[in-house]
């Protein structure tokens, strides 16, 4: 059966798994039930049939060449840190980092600080970013919730728009291609560029997050967990299930080691040195380096060719190879450290990174299961669907908004950015160019709203890894985001169709989006907070 004709059933599947991850907060099993059930209508409604297909689905997206060394990644990143707790690291540097911050506030700014220094990966920056600072947060009193927040909404935000990114490549050849079948003859990346400014959502969301940190205007259920924190110490629920946890108790540093801050700070810069030289290698920076430097003259020249030269390199990079080839690194590095300098014993590092592996297989079984069931969205094609169903009302003003909320919705049920920009594209720009909207803004349109579902989508890896690396409970990390999710995306919304009827500069639409936005957020905190912990899972209850 096409695909187009599944229609309105085509959202079943990952919105039940939605609901029920929601209300249950039995995560697995939710995610299961919505791949079943879209397996279930692939099979023309045959229930056993579609409990087999359900396996091929899990199946298909864990042994898929990019999935099958990302978790790879993330069991060597549970290795890695098993055996930085079991050094002592971790704890050092927390410490230092202690004498010098001094406040709850300062805590959370140096975590959206970092999230949004390391830019050039979404993965890395929130592996990074979490793992040095939860040990900060915690000694504050800041809710797991928050730091999962703070995390997610200045990685991938932050990457998406970055000019030299992993997420680059992969956005910048998805314009040229359109132009090429279009037959525009306009430079891909200079649209790129001129796209970022109407990346409404992605900007409100960063802007966002300082906005919350540096008031303190927490709304929603954040609020009431940012409350329980401060005021009983508890950085997480009562029976609360964080996707991984701190480990202290069950790997303990032996008692002759003296811990050293670079035990952690070791493996993590060559994490960090190994990521950035693996991606300009695998996008072929050696011999793109040599071409540009032929022709360079002068010192500006040649430090020009060599920029652009890492740029170009980024665009074709293999992200998979470099983050694996980073965490084999820093596995190495540490268990050098381990065995040559701190002198434990072979079993204990053994059993460390075992340990490694038991924080990070919850997160493994979540990100497969999130996977599968964002391929069956795809198969039953929700993408087709709600493209068809905005189709008819769509004009030249009103496009990009049109654009960005379907973008959105996609996203979020389907669970990644990348396979909405596939989905939209080759829709959007074609009947933007059709209909004589701004290119720049439709564009701005696709890449933005295709960021809300990996960023506060349950089932999106982005959002499984923050709630990961922030050792958050999952479906607590959600419900606590979400407000805050709908509230920049709402402002976007509006500030798609102020650009799309007004034609104002871009620059006033963001100064009057940015003013709206914190008047809303001071609005919520004041008048819409909450005292108990109720989510949006209580919606649906």
């Amino acid at each position: 059966m096409p695909s187009e004709t599944y229609g309105l059933i085509s959202l079943l599947p990952a919105l039940i798994a939605i609901v029920l991850t929601l209300v249950s907060r039995q995560a697995l099993l939710s995610l299961f039930a919505g791949i079943w059930l879209g397996a279930t209508i692939l099979a023309g409604w045959n229930p056993i049939a579609g409990a087999a297909r359900s396996l091929e689905f899990v199946v298909a997206n864990v042994t898929a060449s990019f999935n099958v060394k990302l978790l790879l990644f993330t069991f060597l990143i549970g290795a890695m840190l098993g055996m930085i707790f079991l050094s002592g690291g971790m704890k050092s540097v927390a410490d230092a980092i202690v004498k010098r911050v001094r406040t709850s506030r300062q805590a959370q700014l140096g975590t959206s600080i970092l999230g949004m220094t390391i830019f050039f990966d979404s993965y890395a920056s929130t592996m990074i970013s979490g793992s040095v600072m939860r040990p900060v947060t915690d000694r504050f009193d800041v809710s797991r919730e928050k730091l999962a927040y703070i995390l997610d909404s200045t990685t991938a935000p932050t990457a998406s728009i970055a000019v030299v990114s992993t997420w680059l490549g992969f956005e910048v050849g998805l314009i040229q291609q359109q132009f090429d079948s279009l037959g525009i003859q306009r430079n891909a990346f200079v649209v790129f560029i001129q796209s970022i400014p109407f990346r409404f959502y992605s900007l409100f969301a960063l802007v966002l997050v300082f906005v919350v940190v540096l008031t303190d205007w927490d709304f929603g259920p954040m609020q009431a967990a940012e409350r329980r924190a401060r005021n009983e110490g508890k950085l997480l629920r009562d029976d609360a299930n964080p996707l991984m946890e701190t480990q202290a108790s069950d790997i303990e540093t032996p008692d002759h080691v003296d811990p050293r801050w670079w035990y952690f700070v070791s493996p993590i810069v060559v994490l960090v040195f190994v990521t950035v030289f693996s991606l300009w290698f695998t996008g072929g920076g050696i011999g793109k380096t040599q071409s540009t430097l032929a022709n360079a003259e002068g010192l500006f020249g040649y430090i020009s060719a060599v920029l652009g030269a890492f740029s170009n390199s980024l665009k074709d990079a293999n992200t998979a190879n470099a983050i694996l080839w980073a965490a084999f690194a820093g596995c190495g590095t540490i268990l050098a450290i381990l065995a040559g300098h701190a002198r434990i014993e072979l079993d204990k590092v053994s059993d460390s990174i075992f340990e490694g592996f038991k924080m990070v297989m919850f997160p493994v079984a979540i990100l497969s299961l999130a996977w599968s069931i964002g391929s069956v969205s795809e198969r039953l094609g929700v993408g087709d669907y709600i493209v068809s169903i905005s189709q008819g009302i769509i004009t030249p003003e009103l496009l990009p908004a049109v654009v960005f909320l379907s973008a959105a919705i996609i996203s979020f049920c389907i669970g990644t950015s990348w396979g909405t920009m596939g989905i939209l594209f080759p829709v959007a720009v074609p009947l933007a160019h059709t209909i004589g909207s701004p290119i720049a803004m439709a564009i701005g349109a696709i890449l933005t709203g295709s960021l809300f579902g990996d960023h506060c989508s349950p089932i999106s890896d982005t959002t499984v890894m923050s709630s990961m690396f922030a050792a958050s409970d999952h479906v607590d990390h959600v419900n606590t985001q979400i407000p805050y999710a709908a509230l920049a995306a709402v402002i976007a919304t509006m500030a798609f169709l102020v650009s799309g009827y007004t034609g104002l500069p871009v620059g006033v639409t963001l100064a009057l989006g940015v003013a709206l936005l914190v008047g809303a957020t001071y609005f919520l905190s004041e008048y819409v907070g909450v005292t108990d912990e109720v989510g949006v899972a209580q919606v649906f209850e």
